[in-house]
C-alpha cells in the first residue's frame, strides 16, 4: 500500500510538471504573434530639390517574418515592398508628419515621424545684355537663373514661382513675375542722360529666398580717366602722383579719389586741361589700391585705379640712457630709458631688454608709445651690455646697446691700498695716505656712506697737496681718479 502511494504520488508531479510547461510554451507563441514594431525614423530635415534618404530599418518582429512597408506623404501612400529604405524628395519647402505602415502578413502597425524641408533660394547663372549704348537708345538685359538643385546629370526644379525686379540706377524699375520652372526674365530700358550705371537684378521665390546681381553699362560719351602709374613708397612716405581725364570737351566734371586705406573717399581737385595731382600719406605697410571716379551732375562718367604698394619701415632707437647715471654697486636699482620712431605710426611694438647677466624682460607697447623704461639691479660687480631690441607687428627689427659699470666700494678702497704700498715715497707719507683710508671700509659696513664720502675727500684734498711735492703727479692722478670713482658710486646708494 505504501509503495502504490509513492508511485502515484510521483505521477501526478510528473504529469502536472509537464502540463505547465505546454501551458508556458503555448502563451510564449501566443507573445511572439503579437509583437510587431514600427519604426519610422527621423526626424528628418533637409532642402527642396534634394534627396532625402527615410530609413525604416528599426522596425521588427520577434518571429523574423518578411516585413512589407509603405509610407503616407502628404496623404498619399507610397508603396515600398520589403525594402525598409526609401528615397524621397520634396520639391518645395515642407513641415510636417509622415506615417510609415509595417505589415507581417498578419499583422499591421505604424509610426509616425517629423519632416522640416527648407526652401532653397534660386540661383542666377548668367546675364546677358550690352555693355555699352547710346542715349535714348533701347538697351535690353536678360537675366537666366535656377532654382532647386542644378545637378547637371539630374537637375531638380522647385515648385516656386517668382518675382525679377530689375532696378536701372536712374531711379526707374520694371518688375516681372514668372511661374514655376520659368527661369529666364528680360527687360529693356531707355536712358535719356550719358554716364555709368549700376544695375541691380533681384530675384526672389514664392518662399522669400533671393539672389542678387549686378551689370554695368556705359550709357552715351563718358570721360575717360588715367589714375597714373602704380607706386612703391615706405610707410609714412609721402605718395605723389598725377593723372588725366580723355575727356575734352567742354563738360564740367568733379572727381573723387578713395586710398583705400580707411581715410575714405576724399574730393580730388581737378586742375586746367583736366589733370589732378596725388599727395597722400599711408602710415602702415600694405597693398592699396587707389580709385579715382568722375562724376557729372551727380552721375558717375569714369574712372580708374591704380596701385600702391607701401613697404614696412623697421623701427628706429633713438637713444639708450640709464637714471641715475653709472656706476652703480652691487644690488642698487637703477632706471633704463630707451625711445624709439617709427614712420609706421599705427605699428605696435614688443621690446625685448636684456640686462647682460642673464635675465631679460619683454613687453608690447600700443600704437603711438615711442618709450620704453624698465628698472634693474645687478648682484656683482662688473661691466654689463644692455641690449634692447625693438620690433613692429611687421616684421622690422632694431637693435642697441649700452655698457653700465658695477663696482665694489670695498674691492675700490683695497685697489687704492695697493697703488700706495706700491709707491716709491717717503714711509711717513704712505703711512699717512694709509691711515686716511683705513677708516672707509668700516664705515661702509657700518652703512655710513656720507661719512665714507666724507673721508675720501678729505684723502683726494691730501693728495691733491702733496702732489708735486713729495708725491710724483702721475701718481697723484691715478689715486685722485680712483678716490673719485669711488665716491660717485657711492652717491648711487
Amino acid at each position: 500500500m505504501m509503495v502504490f502511494e509513492k508511485k502515484k504520488t510521483s505521477f501526478l508531479i510528473a504529469l502536472l510538471f509537464l502540463l505547465t510547461a505546454f501551458v508556458g510554451m503555448q502563451t510564449s507563441g501566443a507573445a511572439l504573434d503579437a509583437t510587431l514594431i514600427a519604426s519610422a525614423g527621423g526626424p528628418y530635415l533637409g532642402e527642396e530639390c534634394s534627396s532625402i534618404l527615410l530609413d525604416a530599418s528599426g522596425s521588427y518582429n520577434q518571429k523574423g517574418d518578411p516585413l512589407t512597408y509603405r509610407w503616407n506623404i502628404d496623404g498619399s501612400w507610397i508603396e515600398n515592398g520589403n525594402y525598409p529604405y526609401m528615397e524621397w524628395i520634396w520639391y518645395d519647402d515642407y513641415s510636417g508628419e509622415i506615417t510609415l505602415e509595417v505589415s507581417d502578413g498578419t499583422n499591421t502597425t505604424t509610426d509616425t515621424t517629423l519632416v522640416t524641408i527648407s526652401n532653397v533660394p534660386p540661383q542666377i547663372l548668367s546675364i546677358d545684355g550690352m555693355t555699352e549704348v547710346d542715349e535714348d537708345a533701347e538697351f535690353f538685359l536678360a537675366v537666366n537663373f535656377f532654382d532647386g538643385l542644378p545637378d547637371p546629370r539630374s537637375p531638380a526644379a522647385s515648385l516656386d514661382t517668382f518675382t525679377v525686379l530689375f532696378s536701372w540706377d536712374d531711379g526707374t524699375s520694371t518688375g516681372l513675375s514668372l511661374g514655376a520652372e520659368e527661369f529666364l526674365a528680360s527687360a529693356s530700358h531707355v536712358y535719356d542722360e550719358a554716364g555709368i550705371y549700376q544695375i541691380m537684378m533681384t530675384v526672389v521665390d514664392s518662399d522669400g529666398g533671393e539672389a542678387l546681381a549686378g551689370w554695368e553699362v556705359i550709357v552715351g560719351e563718358i570721360a575717360s580717366v588715367e589714375a597714373g602709374p602704380d607706386g612703391v613708397i615706405d610707410e609714412g612716405s609721402l605718395f605723389l602722383s598725377s593723372g588725366f581725364l580723355g575727356d575734352t570737351d567742354s563738360t564740367t566734371y568733379t572727381a573723387l579719389v578713395d586710398y583705400y586705406d580707411e581715410t575714405g573717399p576724399v574730393p580730388l581737385e581737378l586742375n586746367v586741361g583736366n589733370t589732378f595731382d596725388f599727395s597722400h600719406i599711408y602710415v602702415d605697410d600694405g597693398v592699396y589700391i587707389l580709385l579715382v571716379a568722375v562724376f557729372n551732375e551727380g552721375m558717375e562718367h569714369g574712372s580708374d585705379t591704380a596701385t600702391v604698394t607701401v613697404n614696412n619701415v623697421p623701427p628706429h632707437i633713438k637713444s639708450r640712457s640709464v637714471s641715475p647715471s653709472n656706476p652703480y654697486q652691487p644690488g642698487v636699482l637703477f632706471k633704463f630709458t630707451a625711445t624709439f620712431s617709427d614712420p609706421g605710426v599705427l605699428d605696435m611694438h614688443t621690446v625685448l631688454i636684456a640686462w647682460g647677466d642673464g635675465s631679460s624682460i619683454s613687453d608690447t607697447t600700443e600704437a603711438g608709445i615711442t618709450e620704453v623704461s624698465s628698472s634693474h639691479s645687478y648682484a656683482k660687480a662688473g661691466d654689463y651690455v644692455i641690449t634692447v631690441t625693438l620690433s613692429d607687428d611687421d616684421g622690422g627689427t632694431s637693435t642697441a646697446s649700452m655698457t653700465v659699470v658695477v663696482k665694489n666700494p670695498s674691492a675700490s678702497t683695497d685697489a687704492i691700498k695697493e697703488i700706495i704700498l706700491g709707491l716709491k715715497i717717503p714711509k711717513g707719507l704712505k703711512n699717512n695716505l694709509l691711515s686716511m683710508l683705513e677708516n672707509v671700509p668700516h664705515l661702509l659696513k657700518h652703512h655710513k656712506v656720507h661719512a665714507a664720502v666724507h673721508q675720501l675727500r678729505a684723502f683726494i684734498h691730501f693728495v691733491e697737496a702733496q702732489s708735486g711735492r713729495h708725491l710724483p703727479m702721475d701718481q697723484a692722478k691715478v689715486l685722485i681718479q680712483t678716490a673719485r670713482s669711488m665716491i660717485d658710486v657711492l652717491r648711487t646708494t
